[in-house]
């Protein structure tokens, strides 16, 4: 720790108990704020910890955590409300090779609510929903989009591309699949989403 009470992502690590990877991970979240110095290297505040600390954030032991050597789960939130495209997705989560973490909202307010307690690494959202449809959330994600800079979107909807942006404002930068989805497709998508995470973990 400096003069300024100021740390490395190792020393809160060290202080709240945590590995260093899942420390980086919740900071990718927006769990705890971080910021970056002019030669890339992470920094966290003692006060930032101590927040943490006091929020009694729930934590696994140290002596469980630290023999764990497998990349963290991919926390994805699908925001849908038909339960059959839900039981779907799930379906191709099961075979995916990644290990996931999925929520689900069932509409755009849902998800909002979701997404205020924490970020995840994916949000995959339909667009035709009640009340609050898609392009409601999609809206509120670009008019804050340092917030939720770190998450990625990916759109899935009966409607194609070409409709869809017709249909509503469509930002430049979702990935849009219609539906229905090709696993192997997802399986992919996951996979690419997956390793820029890690490779964004380990600097």
């Amino acid at each position: 720790m400096d003069s300024d009470g100021v740390l490395t992502t190792m020393q809160a690590a060290r202080l709240l108990g945590l590995s260093v990877t899942t420390v980086q991970k919740m900071v990718l979240r927006g769990e705890i704020a971080a910021w970056n110095t002019p030669g890339g290297h992470r920094r966290i505040s003692v006060a930032e910890v101590k927040k943490v600390l006091n929020a009694k954030v729930p934590v696994v032991s140290p002596l469980v955590e630290a023999p764990i050597v497998s990349a963290p789960k991919l926390a994805i939130l699908l925001v849908e409300d038909d339960p059959i495209q839900i039981q779907f997705f799930r379906s191709i989560l099961k075979r995916c090779s990644v290990a996931v973490d999925l929520s689900v909202a069932t509409d755009a307010s849902i998800a909002l609510t979701v997404l205020r307690r924490r970020r995840p690494d994916l949000v995959v959202t339909d667009l035709m929903m009640l009340p609050l449809d898609g392009f409601h959330l999609l809206n509120v994600l670009q008019s804050d989009g340092a917030a939720y800079a770190n998450v990625d979107v990916l759109v899935l909807s009966a409607m194609d591309e070409e409709e869809a942006r017709q249909a509503g404002p469509l930002p430049s930068w979702v990935t849009y699949y219609q539906k229905p989805i090709n696993p192997d497709r997802m399986f992919g998508y996951l996979d690419s989403l997956n390793s820029r995470l890690l490779r964004r973990l380990s600097r």
